[in-house]
C-alpha cells in the first residue's frame, strides 16, 4: 500500500498543473497558451557562412520540465529548398547522435496548411515533443521537454493545439 502511494506521489510530483495564459509575439508572428511567464531570449547560430538569429519563447514550469517556441529565418537559398528536406534537418538537429526518434509525423498546420512534422525523440535523460512547422522562410518549433508520460499528456495537447501562425 506504501508502495502504491509514493508512485501516485510521484507520478503527481513529475505532472505539473499547468495554468495556460495566452501569449502572443508580434516579432515572431505567432501565439500560444503558455503554462507560466514567457522568457525570451535570442541567440546568433552560424549556419552555411551566415549568422542566424534563433528567436527562443521559453517557460520553465519546474526542474527539467521546459515549454518553449523557437524560430528562425532561413535565407532564401535554403528556404528554396523542399519542406521536406528542410524538415529532416529539423528531425536531424533534435535527435543528435544521442538521440532516438519515437514519432515522425507529417501534418499541415491552419487554413493555409502549411507544412510541418510532429516529432518524439527519445534523449535518453528526457523525451522531446517537438512540431516543427514552416511558413515561408521562417521555422518555427514548438516543443515540451520532459518525460515521455508529461510530453504525450493531454495537457501538452493543450499548449501544441494552442499554437498559430499570425500575420
Amino acid at each position: 500500500m506504501l508502495a502504491k502511494l509514493l508512485v501516485l506521489v510521484a507520478c503527481v510530483a513529475a505532472d505539473p498543473a499547468l495554468d495556460y495564459k495566452p501569449y502572443a509575439s508580434t516579432d515572431g508572428r505567432f501565439k500560444a497558451l503558455f503554462p507560466g511567464m514567457v522568457k525570451t531570449e535570442t541567440k546568433d547560430i552560424a549556419a552555411g557562412g551566415k549568422t542566424l538569429k534563433l528567436t527562443l519563447d521559453s517557460v520553465e514550469v519546474t526542474d527539467g520540465v521546459l515549454f518553449l517556441v523557437t524560430f528562425i529565418d532561413a535565407p532564401d537559398d535554403v528556404a528554396a529548398k523542399p519542406a521536406t528536406t528542410r524538415l529532416d534537418k529539423v528531425r536531424d538537429g533534435n535527435k543528435g547522435d544521442d538521440g532516438k526518434v519515437l514519432l515522425d509525423k507529417p501534418i499541415e498546420l491552419g487554413a493555409e496548411k502549411l507544412p510541418g512534422r510532429d516529432l518524439l525523440i527519445d534523449k535518453s535523460s528526457f523525451h522531446l515533443r517537438n512540431r516543427a512547422v514552416i511558413a515561408g522562410n521562417r521555422v518555427y518549433q514548438v516543443m515540451v521537454q520532459g518525460t515521455k508520460e508529461f510530453v504525450t499528456s493531454k495537457e501538452v495537447d493543450r499548449f501544441f493545439d494552442s499554437f498559430e501562425v499570425t500575420k
